[in-house]
């Protein structure tokens, strides 16, 4: 059996995925693949045309608007040691805030800052 070079799992040999040059298990090629991306102009246009004014987020999505809200214009390392979540769980979900025109991310004294849209 092989080890995927992302998370060390064995991966039977009907799941080996390559990409870039690595060998992946299927949940983490599927991860790379389909992670949305948050300057998404199809993704943006979708969004504002289906969402309604009262918008349902995940309860990731929720935290992480609720935080940037009270609290913004923050930081990726502060965000991701309040809320006790991954960076690529923060990506995934914030693409869907920005994609929904809720949050957005802006240059502050030089880093890169997370905030309302509005803002």
């Amino acid at each position: 059996m092989m080890k995927c070079e992302k998370c060390a799992s064995e991966i039977p040999p009907d799941e080996v995925h390559e990409h870039g040059g690595r060998t992946l298990c299927e949940d983490c090629y599927l991860e790379i693949m389909v992670t949305p991306k948050t300057c998404d102009p199809w993704a943006v246009h979708s969004a504002k045309n289906t969402v309604s004014k009262e918008p349902v987020l995940t309860d990731e999505q929720q935290k992480i608007f609720d935080l940037i809200k009270a609290e913004g214009p923050l930081p990726l390392d502060r965000i991701l040691t309040q809320l006790g979540i991954s960076e690529e769980a923060f990506r995934r979900n914030f693409a869907t805030l920005r994609h929904m025109e809720l949050a957005k991310a802006c240059k502050m004294e030089g880093d890169v800052r997370f905030t309302l849209f509005d803002e």
